[in-house]
């Protein structure tokens, strides 16, 4: 069917700082049975597609390489396999998952899936914001689904200012649940107080915990979530209610989390991971339901995703660079 572009890893980018991606050219292959053919448009550039580039990434376990990174993208359907009927050509579609475990992700032009993995994405949509479907709307909602804050509680995270962190926000407030939400700097206060935070703790000039208990009466947050890691754990832990539970879901500060034992032992404080690989193949038979609920949240202009740079393929390491800056405009994007 012809060659496409596609950027490559190579085994001996493993555990190595400096790893780049290779472009290169690969076939396009030809849908099997149940699959359809989709054309690759444009991909987010996330930290786990940079732990993808040096082999760090759970989620990303290819046999043999070069192998084609990329964890999330929106495409439209080319071409219908044998038996796949689902989507008609020309409609756009984000997979959940693409083929990225295997080591053939979404930073390619054209990848074959199982039709049943796919969502159609709404007309109103944009491809910038279809694009970011998966990795932070689909966590966020997953956080409350299953932490389940009561209305009128709050919630308290870590790295607001987040992409994730923005979109938990909105989501929380349609629930009724407050949040608080910690930011390293001030300038990001305000910004978030305009989207819906209920209240903003600035880091690197607060006592966390002694405004969390300010705020609620000394009842402390109701449940919490964070992504840095490292002694923020430990600060964060100590901001929840006894008996409550604290999801750590990023590495941001290093790849271990302090806590205190006594928050553990009498507080009954429960510190647990939460990877939304792992609950999404949990909900099983209702895995479609809720992803459809996340879509809804999307066409409804709930969700808006925020976007920043574009960059050809060609320019993947470029990209990579760009998404690790601090103060960018919204999410990197590669496209082509």
């Amino acid at each position: 069917m012809g060659k496409q572009v596609a950027l490559f890893v190579q085994e001996s980018n493993r555990k190595k700082s400096d790893a780049k991606v290779d472009i290169g050219e690969k076939d396009i292959p030809k849908p099997g049975p149940g699959e359809v053919l989709v054309r690759i448009n444009l991909r987010p550039v996330n930290p786990s597609d940079a732990y993808m580039v040096n082999l760090t990434y759970p989620g990303f376990k290819p046999q043999t390489f070069p192998a084609v990174p990329g964890g999330e993208a929106v495409g439209k359907v080319v071409e219908n396999g044998p038996s796949a009927s689902r989507f008609p050509i020309g409609t756009r579609v984000v997979a959940v998952p693409w083929n990225t475990y295997d080591g053939d992700g979404s930073w390619q032009q054209y990848t074959a899936v199982p039709e049943d993995v796919l969502i159609p994405v709404p007309d109103n949509v944009s491809d910038e914001s279809a694009s970011q479907f998966l990795i932070n709307p689909v966590t966020a909602y997953g956080f409350l689904e299953t932490l389940k804050v009561p209305e009128g509680e709050y919630l308290l995270q870590t790295a607001a200012g987040s992409a994730i962190g923005r979109q938990l926000i909105v989501m929380a407030k349609l629930r009724g649940v407050k949040t608080i939400n910690l930011v390293r700097r001030k300038e990001q206060a305000q910004e978030l107080l305009d989207i819906g935070a209920d209240e903003v703790i600035v880091t690197s000039n607060e006592d966390v915990v002694a405004r969390v208990k300010e705020i609620t009466g000394r009842r402390m947050a109701y449940a919490a979530v964070d992504c840095v890691a490292g002694e923020m754990t430990g600060t964060v832990v100590a901001s929840t209610r006894d008996h409550g539970t604290v999801y750590v879901y990023g590495l941001l500060s290093g790849p271990t989390s302090t806590v205190g034992a006594g928050n553990l032992i009498f507080r009954n404080v429960h510190v647990t991971g939460f990877w939304m690989v792992t609950w999404l193949e949990q909900l099983g038979d209702a895995k479609a339901e809720k992803l459809g609920e996340v879509m809804d949240l999307f066409a409804r202009g709930i969700i808006v995703p925020t976007s920043g740079k574009k960059f050809p393929l060609e320019q993947a390491n470029e990209a990579i660079a760009e998404s690790w800056k601090v103060a960018k405009e919204g999410k990197v994007f590669l496209e082509g």
